[in-house]
């Protein structure tokens, strides 16, 4: 993502309390952990322009500077505050559960969002912005006496005239609000025993002067069809689940972030910050779209791609960043291959070859003498913190090396025989300029750029998403050793760190590196990586950018991000199903624990690049046994199912290589990880 939000962050009166308390927050049972003392979250609709921010206080923030709807309870009008845990309904929805007590009343307060109840077609209006941009944000509450006398239940729901928060980074222009137009909600009430009473707030995010209208409006009607929308968008998506409650919860959220981040198609990185089209984080956003079936929101977004190629043939949409221009090939031919749309590659064809003929003359501007040569030019570059625009950055080489390839393949694919050996020979030349430079530097790995500054970004992303390299090439394990064990001291809480800030982890960023130890076959190392990255996240799901980790604090206030949850179903989809050099890998990297007597795995509707699978493994007491519906568009080379040597496969399966390991020495589940990082902080 962007970094240009690193500089300091204006921490206000609410969120210093917030950070004050980070050394004291308690660890939560594994079903209610929460890692983030800022646990921003969303509720929203798909691809509306705006999101309501959830703050980590649980205040709700509609458009206008500081126009945030405070929640108070109980007797003395407390306010919820982050000690009240977010939760999600039914552990994904985007719809905040979020319990307090006060005394013997129990305080139940539900967050979401809906169409604008007087919408002349509400069910459409729930899938796209189809009757305009504004949309209602409900605050439901209920009270239970809990004990065996009179209590009396308060609760009030108003907007705040004293809320400040910090300014996230890159938020859209926010409009001048009258906040005389907002709504309230009060309940006052003696309650018997074991009684209870309930109301509900409604809120247009930008305010209207008819508000009333809305009062009478069925908060249980609402809520059920927003359920009932949330439910059905999941029914029509690829489904992953597996023994683990907070992993398969994850991956759902992960999606819905997706759709209420992304505007009218095209996927943005966040809501209130980064809300704009970033190619590199895209590209990586539509490959998640793609694997989940989110097709139509695929499609919409590779038409932005189209709108950024410059006259010369480069795509670009930060100014001066090369790796877009292969992303770009990268992502077109993904997406054919997820699709198998050869009229689509057919279409997109002529820019990618563009692209690639932008580097063939960039890279050819350096003399033949220059330690440079055949090298792209200096750029600025964001992930590896360098800004001067003096440094040849080598993840820009290895993206644009990668979109040749791409653009080579996918004129293969169409016949253009001629097209193809020009830019298979290219892609050799480019590569040998690429191992010439490496040998200068006299590194045994890969450094961030040629120049060997910079912290670690593009330089990991060698075998992923596609590889540019033989996995077995020394310099793939020297850089993974060097993020993972030696720069800096290593990798901390089972993370990247990233260095152009102090006591900063990336957690996102360093997917790069285990997805290149999944290819490699490091099963136990993915495992532990994958729970940890796990860690990093709410207990709401929401996962971050980077990682103040001794505060634990999402940065800039950048979270639920976008970016970190595709990152994290990426990972997650790829441990279980992973195409590889034109095979289809079954289980290369998952916890045994998953395939353990009683536990059961099922993938359903999974597009793939070979076609829809699905795949159903239950563990036996003697191994395990699969059900598996191949995929039918192509046949890969191979299906390599892989397994356990104590879990032996109970029937054979016809067309399936199975390829044993090693057992797991270390259980890893989410209580494990919590564990390690409860020790680690006592440590701190």
């Amino acid at each position: 993502m962007c970094h240009r939000s690193f500089s300091a962050i204006l921490v206000v009166p609410a969120i210093l309390a917030l950070v004050a308390a980070g050394a004291e927050v308690k660890h939560e049972d594994p079903a209610t952990f929460n890692y983030f003392v800022n646990d921003w979250n969303v509720v929203g609709l798909k691809d509306y322009q705006r999101g309501a921010r959830v703050t980590p206080d649980n205040g709700l923030m509609l458009a206008g500077k500081n126009t945030v709807v405070r929640v108070c309870y109980g007797q003395g009008l407390k306010p919820l505050s982050h000690s009240n845990t977010k939760l999600l309904m039914d552990g994904w929805m985007p719809i905040m559960e979020i319990a307090a007590d006060d005394g013997p009343v129990h305080y139940e307060f539900s967050y979401w969002a809906t169409p604008m109840p007087d919408v002349k077609d509400w069910q459409k209006a729930f899938d796209w912005p189809s009757e305009g941009e504004n949309f209602l944000v409900w605050v439901r509450c209920k009270a239970v006496n809990t004990s065996s006398r009179p209590a009396g239940a308060r609760v009030d729901i108003r907007i705040d005239p004293k809320a400040v928060y910090p300014d996230a980074p890159e938020a859209p222009p926010e409009p001048k609000v009258d906040r005389s137009l907002h709504g309230s909600y009060s309940l006052s009430k003696e309650l018997p025993p074991g009684g209870s009473a309930e109301g509900a707030a409604r809120f247009a995010f930008f305010p209207v002067r008819d508000r009333a209208a809305f009062d009478k409006e069925d908060a249980k009607l609402w809520l059920q069809r927003t359920a009932d929308y949330w439910r059905g968008v999941e029914r029509r998506l690829a489904s992953i689940t597996v023994p683990c409650r907070k992993a398969t919860d994850a991956l759902r959220f992960a999606h819905v972030t997706q759709l209420i981040a992304s505007d009218h198609g095209e996927v943005h990185g966040g809501e209130g910050f980064y809300d704009v089209f970033y190619m590199r984080d895209g590209a990586y956003q539509i490959m998640e779209c793609g694997e989940c079936g989110l097709w139509e929101t695929a499609k919409t977004s590779l038409e932005s791609y189209l709108a950024h190629q410059r006259p010369d043939g480069r795509f670009e949409s930060q100014a001066n960043q090369f790796d877009a221009n292969g992303q770009s090939a990268w992502i077109f031919l993904q997406h054919y291959k997820m699709t198998g749309d050869r009229a689509w590659l057919e279409r997109v064809y002529p820019a990618m070859k563009r692209a690639a003929e932008w580097t063939m003359t960039a890279r050819r501007r350096a003399p033949a003498d220059s330690p440079f040569a055949g090298l792209l030019p200096p750029a600025p570059a964001d992930g590896e913190c360098l800004w001067d625009g003096k440094h040849h950055i080598v993840g820009y080489d290895f993206w644009n090396l990668r979109g040749v390839l791409a653009t080579a393949e996918a004129a293969r694919a169409l016949g253009k025989t001629g097209d193809a050996d020009l830019l298979e020979r290219e892609a050799r030349l480019y590569r040998a300029a690429i191992d010439a430079a490496w040998k200068r530097t006299g590194l045994e790995y890969f450094p961030p750029s040629w120049e060997k500054d910079g912290t670690d970004w593009g330089n990991l992303e060698t075998l992923w998403p596609s590889p540019i390299f033989d996995p077995q090439d020394r310099r793939i394990a020297a850089t993974v050793q060097r993020v993972r064990k030696q720069s800096n001291g290593g990798f901390i809480e089972g993370t990247m760190q990233w260095l152009g800030q102090k006591d900063v982890i990336h957690p996102y960023a360093g997917v790069y590196s285990v997805m290149a130890d999944l290819v490699c076959d490091h099963d136990q190392q993915v495992v532990e990586d994958f729970y940890w990255y796990l860690l990093h996240s709410t207990a709401a799901h929401a996962f971050p950018e980077g990682i103040y980790y001794k505060r634990r604090y999402a940065w800039s206030e950048t979270i639920p991000h976008v970016t970190g949850a595709c990152n994290y179903a990426f990972l997650f989809r790829h441990m279980l199903v992973h195409e590889q050099q034109g095979e289809l890998h079954l289980l290369k990297a998952v916890p045994d624990w998953w395939l353990g007597e009683g536990q059961e795995i099922r993938i359903e509707r999974l597009p793939t690049h070979f076609g829809a699978m699905n795949l159903v493994i239950r563990g036996t007491a003697t191994g395990v046994q699969v059900q598996l519906d191949k995929p039918v568009r192509q046949a890969p080379v191979k299906i390599v199912l892989h397994l356990p040597e104590n879990r032996p496969l109970e029937t054979r399966l016809e067309g399936v290589t199975v390829a044993a390991r090693k057992p797991q020495s270390v259980k890893w589940d989410f209580p494990t990880v919590i564990q390690r990082f409860r020790q680690q902080e006592q440590r701190r």
